[in-house]
């Protein structure tokens, strides 16, 4: 082989390494750009997973504070309400007002945790509702002078005694789903 075949040999070896090399550091490059993008968006993801975690148990927070709450005033002005009755069947407007006045708020509540609560949590503020309610058609119609079989003060009492422990019960499976039961976590 002549020399300058070789020299021409050598030349193109040069010249297609050096190509190579900026061929193959590129791709590399691009490969990694492509895997720094890929873990930033998988971070992202899982970032924002975490806070829509956390919002959610916010909102729920929030909600089984409210609900929590307006089913307890709810209760003792129905309780304050058979209380009146019992004192004097005649007079129960201050209370039968105040007792209006927590079923309303008791029933937007109940709404707002209709749309936020899972299923778990919801079955115990359906048993509330239906506990609360129930009470309150008993009194309702004891105050109207219209009792239905069964309507009495004492059935009322003990309806709203047992309440008392639906609504421990429903307090019980919010503070689970929260989280919030058990040893501190300090």
């Amino acid at each position: 082989m002549d020399a300058a075949v070789a020299g021409l040999l050598a030349a193109l070896v040069g010249v297609g390494g050096t190509l190579g090399s900026a061929w193959l550091t590129q791709r590399r490059s691009n490969a990694d750009r492509r895997e720094e993008r890929e873990h930033l968006e998988r971070t992202r993801r899982a970032e924002l997973a975490a806070q829509h975690t956390q919002d959610g148990l916010a909102a729920r927070q929030s909600t089984y504070t409210a609900f929590n709450a307006a089913a307890r005033n709810y209760l003792a002005c129905l309780n304050e309400h058979a209380h009146a009755l019992q004192r004097d069947p005649a007079e129960p407007d201050e209370t039968l007002d105040a007792m209006e006045t927590a079923r309303i708020e008791f029933r937007q509540r109940y709404a707002e945790a209709q749309m936020v609560v899972p299923d778990t949590v919801l079955a115990e503020v359906r048993r509330a509702n239906t506990a609360l309610g129930g009470i309150y058609g008993i009194l309702v119609r004891l105050t109207r002078g219209a009792a239905a079989d069964g309507d009495t003060l004492s059935t009322a009492r003990d309806r709203i005694k047992a309440s008392w422990r639906v609504l421990s019960d429903m307090r019980a499976t919010m503070r689970a789903d929260l989280r919030v039961t058990g040893p501190s976590h300090e």
